[in-house]
């Protein structure tokens, strides 16, 4: 079989087990993937803008409004205007969402959590190395 076929039948197995984990995370605890993601950045990075959101969770601008507002409408964090300059909006977490976060499961299913801490680091570390280069694989550019 090809390699370009191989690869492309092992993105879409990791999509598929990526949407059914952000499914059952929904129905369990109400909040899917992308915004347990988004949460988890707001409270790594603190209070910050939608497009600092956008670029550490990898997501559209448009797609960063739609997360925080279903974020918002569940009461996890607040959108705050800056004093200064009102175009500029800061999303910060709200207790509710910090609780939230206190009692929330992995982002990644526990199966994947249990199989990674139980290669060796330097295989962890092959790993990851080996998904940055296919991220910059799929990021190239054709040139002209």
């Amino acid at each position: 079989m090809d390699d370009a076929v191989r690869v492309l039948q092992s993105v879409r197995r990791i999509e598929q087990c990526v949407e059914l984990y952000s499914k059952r995370l929904s129905q369990l605890h109400h909040i899917t993937t992308p915004q347990l993601v988004a949460l988890m950045t707001i409270a790594k990075i603190g209070p910050c803008s939608m497009s600092a959101i956008g670029k550490a969770i990898f997501v559209s601008p448009s797609t960063v409004v739609g997360i925080v507002d279903r974020l918002e409408e569940k009461g996890l964090v607040l959108r705050m205007r800056d004093t200064q300059d009102r175009r500029h909006v800061r999303v910060s977490l709200t207790s509710k969402g910090e609780q939230l976060l206190d009692q929330s499961p992995s982002a990644l299913p526990e199966g994947f959590s249990l199989a990674l801490q139980a290669l060796t680091n330097d295989e962890r570390q092959s790993l990851v190395i080996s998904l940055e280069q296919f991220a910059q694989l799929l990021e190239a550019k054709v040139p002209n």
